[in-house]
């Protein structure tokens, strides 16, 4: 059976600019050791889809100019209200914007 662990830098290399990539709704739904190399890979034009409610890692990856789609049914930083990332780009009409339900 083949080693299926590996370093977060490794498994960020898997995440491309262009892909569809799923994501969790805090940061403990999320390796964010990968997301902080998905950010320094210079990954763009994501689309993203929020497990649940967008929060964190969506807002972090918006402001980092990873994303340019974003599925959602709400992105929100929990009682901290809304994303500020999310809602500038949201504002701009800088990103396309899928709500869900």
């Amino acid at each position: 059976m083949n080693d299926k662990v590996t370093s977060a830098a490794e498994a960020a290399k898997m995440i491309q600019s262009g892909m569809h990539v799923g994501v969790g709704s805090g940061m403990e739904m999320n390796p964010m050791p990968v997301i902080r190399q998905v950010i320094k890979n210079g990954v763009t034009d994501l689309t993203l889809t929020s497990v649940l409610t967008g929060g964190y890692v969506v807002d972090l990856l918006i402001g980092a100019g990873c994303v340019s789609t974003v599925q959602f049914p709400q992105i929100v930083m929990d009682e901290l209200g809304l994303a500020p990332h999310f809602r500038k780009k949201a504002q701009e009409g800088t990103i396309q914007l899928l709500e869900t339900i």
